[in-house]
């Protein structure tokens, strides 16, 4: 008889190490998804950093045109000097800051959307495994 049926202690350890792999395995395709968009968003930080820096380095060399521009305006009283030159400089300067904080404000693409949809199938998976199925 024990022949004909095997013993459930004799499964066991092989069920158990089935969803021991299953699990490692679902944890590791997660882990390698959550990579993969994690190097797509250190991109998307290292852009808006760059576009930070160029803003920051715009607006400053904008202001310091303007300043010697506004100096150059008391000058112009006595007579004509660089002060025109220094103020289309900080306009020009004050255009690109304002395309660089345009750039910044455009939403960029959403983090880690392929991760995030795992996740919702996961959780809608392990909800139908809660609830049971109505008979029909």
């Amino acid at each position: 008889m024990s022949e004909a049926s095997p013993e459930p202690a004799a499964d066991h350890p092989a069920a158990v190490h089935d969803w021991q792999s299953a699990i490692a395995e679902f944890a590791a395709s997660r882990i390698e998804l959550i990579r993969l968009e994690s190097q797509d968003a250190a991109q998307l930080a290292a852009q808006k950093t760059r576009d930070v820096i160029l803003l920051t380095c715009t607006a400053v060399l904008g202001w310091l045109c303007l300043l010697a521009g506004l100096i150059g305006v008391l000058h112009h009283f006595t007579q004509w000097s660089w002060w025109c030159c220094a103020l289309l400089f900080a306009l020009v300067h004050a255009v690109l800051a304002g395309i660089f904080a345009a750039r910044l404000k455009r939403p960029g693409p959403p983090v880690f959307p392929l991760t995030r949809e795992e996740f919702h199938k996961d959780k809608l998976w392990m909800q139908s495994l809660k609830t049971p199925p109505s008979p029909h």
